[in-house]
């Protein structure tokens, strides 16, 4: 009797376990594009991309329509969100145009022969939300050497047109590129 009971019990508590989800990591960026370097062109190298505390996880964050940011369960970022902001800026703007060569500071230096100007990303939002909708927006200084060339604030969106994380993560995607076209232009105007 009390094997019946033991195991009515054991089959219960099986049939009450939910199933498991499972997990999806996203990266950023898509990767480089083959491509010659043209050593004459104007280097920008990213310098630093600082992110508000909360963008700090692994965890995509959503905003929900009362405007409370919650962290997904399932649904990660491959790597830190600035590092993948980097690459994905970085792989844009050399894939987009020939006339700046794009680098990350630890991978490049400045050569003596071209103009270098070292770009600093302060990001204050890149989340998708309720309203069908993603979000990128911050702040962005240029510098040639030590000198402050150009400061701007920018705010970017974009509307989904597809369900998923994935789309999403696609979108935001395109919102660094055209944060990357912008500064391409703005440098470009630079002494």
């Amino acid at each position: 009797m009390n094997k019946v009971i033991l195991s009515l019990c054991l089959l219960m508590l099986v049939g009450c376990q939910s199933t498991s989800q499972s997990i999806n990591i996203f990266q950023l960026s898509k990767g480089p594009k083959p491509a010659q370097v043209d050593f004459s062109a104007k280097q920008l190298l990213i310098k630093r991309i600082a992110v508000v505390d909360y963008l700090k996880q692994s965890s995509i964050v959503f905003e929900q329509e009362n405007g409370e940011l919650v962290t997904t369960r399932y649904q990660l970022w491959a790597e830190p969100i600035d590092k993948g902001i980097s690459r994905s800026l970085i792989n844009d703007i050399n894939s987009s145009q020939s006339k700046i060569r794009a680098d990350e500071h630890h991978f490049s230096r400045c050569r003596a022969a071209s103009d270098c100007y070292t770009a600093e990303l302060y990001v204050e939002k890149f989340y998708p939300s309720h309203d069908s909708s993603v979000t990128f927006a911050g702040k962005y200084k240029l510098y040639l050497g030590d000198e402050l060339m150009a400061q701007h604030d920018f705010h970017l969106s974009k509307t989904l047109t597809d369900d998923g994380y994935a789309h999403a993560v696609e979108s935001l995607n395109s919102l660094v590129a055209q944060l990357g076209k912008t500064m391409v232009e703005q440098a470009s105007q630079l002494p």
